[in-house]
């Protein structure tokens, strides 16, 4: 398998490489709840690295109940309950919380912030409007 958002060289931690990789594809659909991931030792060796690393990110993935461990079978993506934010929806969040951080401290203001978010609803829904008439 290729894993094309884990970078060895990157200054980002492998093991929260690893994890926003799972986050991602499960947000995009690329695997879906109950599907199974590579085994630690196997992701371990595919990438070149500690076998401790995978299991670091797999633990906070469980804590963080994006997986669950089946002892002696391997990890699996889990279901989320109807009521819980889809995969997608965190992704979205978490995106649009870094980029919030990124604003305050760039110093923009509470109320900058709305006017910049109102015109991006604004510009959207138009873009959206157009492409449908297209």
């Amino acid at each position: 398998m290729i894993y094309p958002d884990i970078h060895l060289k990157s200054t980002v931690p492998l093991y929260l490489q690893i994890k926003r990789y799972y986050q991602r594809i499960a947000a995009l659909g690329l695997i879906e709840a109950e599907d199974k991931l590579p085994s630690v030792r196997e992701l371990a060796s595919e990438l070149g690295i500690n076998p401790n690393t995978v299991h670091k990110a797999y633990s906070e993935l469980e804590l963080e109940n994006v997986i669950y461990a089946v002892p002696g079978k391997g990890y699996y993506l889990r279901n989320r309950p109807a009521d819980e934010p889809s995969f997608e929806e965190e992704e979205i969040l978490r995106h649009f919380k870094q980029a919030l951080q990124v604003a305050w401290t760039g110093g923009i203001s509470e109320e900058e912030l709305h006017d910049l978010l109102d015109e991006s609803i604004r510009a959207s829904k138009q873009q959206r409007r157009s492409g449908q008439h297209d």
